[in-house]
């Protein structure tokens, strides 16, 4: 027999129910929906809460309230300081931010200036950058060129150095590797009776992690392997510096001073063993000084050239110069430079026939390095172009003989005081093994230069204004020079125009005879189709065509 309510009751409801139920909640949802916009409140209805307030049969009910009133002030006080913490905060980062705007724009103004300095008379830049890196400098290096070490030195910069108190002076004889072994024996030998001297050759190679992606793979083609990527003088150097430190736990700054294409640049790069400055086969590379961290004691102050005085000969500004301009005559250049050069060493050195005169000779090189012109004409000046970059670069090996010394103008005293402090022995024997571990060239495959002699330099930039015009004013001159031109021209033309119209004019004469003849005078002879032939002249076309 089946026993009664064991099965489950069924969900189904009735729609009355239904429909009741569902009424109920859409009422109950307005009533929410209307409460919370009675109480500004967002989102669903909350209940508020009740007031818990002290009951009077509460002892020491006074008390409970003023320290509840109390804590609510605290509560006040806490909020209203964190909130002028965080206008203090948000009022000290906007200031920070203009101050780093205002100082980026000096810096802008600051640089744009000494653009403008450099642009307008860079000779003056190059005296003033010069002479703060001499007041910053703590020793100066004096980078002087292998190949002709007395025309690379300077006497004025010499001077100013000697005269500063409490300044060092070190010989640097870069670019040893382009000259024979003895004579660069000869010049150590001679420099380092006057002031220490450190033979160096820089490196030719930059690390392979500094340099771009793109240098990276021309690398290997760049390099000139028969010269050797090494460095040679550098621990020499660093220990020389190290010895004249004031303190031996203080830092030093060292200062490189020469004239262009030295190799001051090079020396910082090979030095710090990376691409720290800009080094480039033109002249006035650098044009700022330049501060860079060797190590932790030892910081390196790179700076323009030496500006060159107008007083030394021709071949001193050609080949010392760092502000050439453009419309130099480069053919007068080469002239001057193969004055001072032995002939069969040129001769052997470009692979050229004898010649007579400087045009001969590059008439020659540029037809046997294939510079040719339309018509098979030779580039002269891309020939002489090319001899002045490969004798100032670092590529042709010459030399000049040694000199007698000439420290004429370096006293005992002041030779001491440099050489104080330096181990001179230590010093000679790295220069030693310097020179032997170079590949240098033969006597037989360097020039002889003969022409050496201590080069003239501008210290102060106030020489350089007064002898060199701005050019506004020599603007001004060639307009007001041009202007008086064409006024002298329009008073001329004036006064002839006067003259014709003074002169009467011939009977039966028309205004396009006049014309012509005004004409004539202006332009000279020329072909005139309008002007009335004579009839024993006229060609009579008849006779031939009918």
């Amino acid at each position: 027999m089946k026993r009664p309510k064991l099965r489950k009751s069924s969900k189904r409801m009735s729609c009355s129910k239904r429909f009741k139920i569902q009424k109920r909640v859409r009422e109950h949802n307005r009533k929410v929906k209307k409460e919370a916009k009675k109480g500004k409140q967002s989102g669903n209805y909350r209940k508020p809460k009740k007031d818990l307030s002290v009951p009077n049969s509460a002892p020491f009910k006074e008390d409970i309230l003023r320290e509840a009133e109390l804590r609510k002030q605290q509560r006040e006080e806490l909020k209203n300081a964190q909130k002028l913490a965080r206008q203090k905060e948000q009022e000290k980062k906007r200031k920070e931010k203009e101050r780093s705007k205002s100082k980026a724009k000096k810096e802008a103004q600051k640089s744009a200036k000494k653009n403008r300095l450099s642009a307008k008379n860079p000779a003056q830049s190059f005296c003033i950058e010069v002479n703060k890196m001499i007041a910053a400098s703590d020793v100066i290096l004096e980078v002087l060129d292998s190949r002709d070490p007395l025309g690379s030195r300077c006497l004025q910069a010499e001077q100013a150095v000697l005269q500063s108190p409490n300044k060092r002076l070190v010989l640097v004889l870069n670019k040893t590797d382009l000259v024979p072994k003895d004579n660069i024996e000869k010049w150590l030998q001679i420099l380092s009776n006057e002031l220490p001297t450190v033979a160096f050759k820089c490196s030719t190679e930059v690390r392979e992690k500094n340099l771009p992606s793109n240098e990276r793979k021309m690398k290997s083609s760049a390099i000139d392997v028969s010269k050797g990527t090494v460095c040679h003088g550098r621990d020499s150097l660093l220990r020389v510096l190290r010895e004249l430190r004031p303190s031996p736990e203080g830092g030093i700054k060292v200062g490189l001073m020469g004239f262009s294409n030295v190799g001051k640049s090079s020396l910082i790069n090979s030095m710090k063993e990376s691409r720290a400055c800009n080094v480039g086969s033109l002249r006035g590379t650098t044009r700022f000084m330049q501060e860079v961290n060797i190590d932790e004691s030892i910081r390196m102050i790179d700076s323009p050239s030496i500006v060159v005085s107008p007083d030394n000969p021709p071949v001193t500004l050609v080949m010392r110069s760092a502000l050439q301009k453009e419309t130099e005559d480069v053919l007068k250049s080469v002239e001057v430079i193969l004055e001072h050069c032995d002939k069969q060493q040129i001769m052997l050195r470009y692979n050229i026939a004898d010649f007579r005169s400087p045009s001969e000779f590059l008439d020659f090189l540029a037809r046997r390095r294939g510079m040719l012109k339309k018509g098979a004409v030779a580039d002269a000046e891309a020939a002489a172009r090319l001899f002045l970059n490969d004798w100032m670069g670092a590529r042709l090996s010459y030399h000049t003989p040694p000199a007698v010394s000439s420290s004429f103008h370096i006293t005992n005293e002041q030779r001491a005081e440099m050489q104080k402090g330096v181990d001179v022995n230590a010093l000679d024997e790295a220069n030693e093994s310097v020179i032997k571990g170079l590949n240098s060239p033969s006597p037989s495959s360097s020039i002889l230069f003969s022409f050496s002699q201590m080069t003239s330099g501008v210290m102060d930039e106030a020489e350089l204004q007064e002898e060199e015009p701005k050019p506004e004013e020599q603007e001004e001159e060639e307009h007001g020079d041009d202007g008086g031109e064409e006024e002298e021209d329009d008073d001329e033309g004036e006064g002839e125009e006067d003259i014709e119209e003074e002169k009467p004019q011939k009977t039966g004469e028309s205004s396009a005879d006049k014309q012509s003849d005004v004409g004539k005078k202006t332009a000279g002879k020329s072909v005139q189709f309008d002007k009335a032939e004579d009839a024993d002249d006229a060609y009579d076309f008849n006779t031939d065509f009918f």
